[in-house]
């Protein structure tokens, strides 16, 4: 999937984009408050960061990074959807965050259906990590490891209700084997605990891929339908026998419903040429995802599809809250 507009956008970069606002109310006339629901180091942090970095000086006025971690990204996420319609409050909303928390979680609060969406941000696929000392180097062989291990076998995760958590309990049911899950309040301190020993493997997104390129951790599979062009040598998980297998972890800059539709528009008119920067495409890169700008429209079209396929695997593994 790409959604980034970098050819189409070039010519709209050398507009002023004040000039885009004829008539829409002065924005921002007081910081933005960028609420991150997940606890710091991990992707979802670091994107935040980068974006807020750079609009203040296509924008004007300031953008404060505050994390509000808990319940799986809930709890920012609530402070987001309650937050007055003005554009001085927006997040980085993530499968885990976005759509995956209302539907596991009964009067979660808030539904992707409750915000205003601006711009995808980046995307990066789910892999399968373990340590190198594990012996095994295919999704088959972990499944077979746990299964000889009799239950004695944990699994990290991000968080309840993330992507990687719902990853890993898929693998799990279909493979036929039990295991723990243990849950962070993050990938940070999950990927530590994995490269301790603490827990035996984990479904990461960006955190742990320095580890693997220091041989530190092993990767051993990719959750989409696609190898990854940054990681070409790891296989897919349908190439190993796990069919059904095309879930990816993405992030997209999202505000209160009922923002301005002239302030949705200026905020993704100005990260598309923050996404092609090359200095944030490789820092992008180097965490193993994309980067990508869109429409307004687009990224509330992706989203509404995103949820509808969360859906279907929340409902198979019978975590639906209805």
């Amino acid at each position: 999937m790409r959604i980034a507009r970098r050819g189409a956008l070039a010519a709209l970069g050398a507009v002023p984009l004040r000039a885009l606002a004829q008539g829409a109310p002065a924005w921002p006339s007081r910081p933005v408050q960028v609420i991150v629901p997940i606890a710091p180091g991990g992707p979802t942090d670091v994107i935040a960061r980068i974006v807020a970095q750079h609009l203040p000086a296509a924008l004007g006025g300031s953008f404060v990074v505050e994390n509000r971690s808990g319940a799986g990204g809930q709890i920012g996420m609530r402070l987001v959807a309650a937050a007055a319609p003005d554009g001085h409050t927006m997040t980085v909303g993530t499968p885990g965050s976005a759509v995956i928390n209302p539907l596991i979680v009964r009067d979660a609060g808030y539904a992707p259906e409750g915000f205003a969406y601006a711009s995808m941000l980046m995307v990066a696929p789910l892999v399968l990590l373990v340590r190198p000392d594990l012996p095994v180097r295919t999704p088959r062989e972990l499944a077979e490891h746990i299964r000889r291990a009799g239950g004695r076998f944990s699994f990290g995760s991000s968080g309840q209700g993330q992507s990687p958590d719902i990853t890993a309990r898929l693998f799990l049911n279909r493979a036929g084997v039990e295991a723990e899950v243990v849950t962070y309040r993050g990938a940070a301190p999950a990927v530590t605990d994995l490269l301790g020993g603490t827990v035996g493997a984990m479904f990461d997104t960006t955190t742990g891929i320095p580890y693997v390129r220091e041989g530190r951790l092993r990767a051993i599979a990719i959750a989409g339908a696609r190898r990854s062009a940054l990681l070409p040598g790891v296989p897919t998980m349908e190439e190993d026998g796990f069919a059904g297998f095309d879930l990816a972890s993405w992030y997209v800059a999202m505000m209160p419903k009922g923002t301005p539709e002239p302030i949705l528009e200026r905020l993704s008119a100005a990260v598309a040429p923050i996404m092609a920067r090359p200095e944030v495409v490789a820092q992008i890169e180097g965490m193993n995802a994309e980067p990508l700008s869109s429409t307004p429209e687009e990224a509330r079209r992706y989203v509404m599809a995103q949820a509808a396929l969360w859906r279907d695997v929340t409902g198979t593994l019978g975590m639906r809250a209805e």
